[in-house]
């Protein structure tokens, strides 16, 4: 790489920056503000409305941002938006986004109960370069993030005592609880382009348009990453986009006309197995 993340070492803090905490409550809040998390702003409750104060970089896009909830770090996500309308997002969620409406009632809650929602915000510097391209700071840390720091509201631990969970360096993915399965037959659309369509009955299971969603594949250590596009079928559907790596791995396990298992986990997760051998 051209150039290193940090050249002159971890960015120092400002004044409104989060204080590092000794306890073991807040060794993983540590970890966010050792790699540069700066605090920017945080959530309020007044006349029963929602609302969030950004100090700066509310026009910023392509950043990681979490929320901590009295040093505990309750979430993370990325945001290919300005961070102040993701931030309207949560504050005004629409029944879609199941993301969205689930995360405005933990930050209400929280704020109910008289805790401080801290909005936290990893810049990104626009140093790190391969070659002559940059390199996508969020996009590249998202995941290990969550897989490492497991915020509970990402659908990791409630115990904020716990140890950080280590990442498996080989085998299958970490799937998370069972639910219901469907099956789908690989038409030669969804073989060839890495795509599949979710019937009506099992819709309600999936996320709002736009969001991203882990597809936790047999023979894969880590999940594909693909979008949720609500706006394919005029029945609005999930359609769900898995692009390239989706499509190899239905033709690493499957040939045209075999049945697909899928199990959605989450609204924003789910496991993927070849219903019979590959014949």
């Amino acid at each position: 790489m051209s150039s290193a993340l940090r050249p002159n070492g971890p960015r120092q803090q400002n004044s409104e920056s989060v204080r590092p905490h000794s306890s073991t409550r807040s060794r993983l809040l540590n970890r966010l503000l050792e790699i540069g998390f700066e605090k920017v702003g945080h959530w309020q409750l007044a006349d029963d409305k929602m609302s969030f104060d950004l100090s700066r970089m509310g026009a910023e896009r392509n950043i990681l941002y979490a929320f901590v909830c009295d040093g505990k770090v309750t979430y993370i996500g990325k945001t290919t938006s300005p961070l102040s309308a993701r931030m309207s997002g949560y504050r005004s969620p629409s029944r879609s986004q199941s993301t969205n409406v689930a995360n405005n009632a933990r930050i209400r809650a929280e704020l109910e109960r008289g805790g401080a929602v801290d909005i936290l915000v990893l810049p990104d510097d626009g140093l790190l370069h391969y070659g002559r391209f940059h390199l996508n700071l969020a996009a590249g840390l998202e995941d290990d993030l969550i897989r490492v720091i497991d915020p509970e509201w990402n659908g990791g631990r409630k115990d904020a005592d716990d140890q950080p969970r280590e990442i498996p360096p080989t085998g299958e993915p970490r799937i998370p609880a069972v639910g219901p399965t469907f099956e789908l037959v690989l038409h030669p659309t969804y073989y060839h382009s890495g795509f599949f369509n979710v019937r009506l009955g099992h819709d309600n299971l999936f996320a709002g348009d736009g969001e991203s969603i882990e597809l936790y594949v047999t023979g894969r250590p880590r999940p594909i990453m693909g979008i949720i596009n609500r706006t394919a079928n005029a029945n609005r559907t999930p359609r769900i986009m898995g692009g390239t790596a989706l499509r190899d791995w239905f033709q690493e396990v499957a040939d045209v006309g075999q049945v697909i298992a899928v199990t959605p986990q989450t609204p924003n997760s789910a496991a993927l197995h070849p219903v019979e051998a590959r014949g």
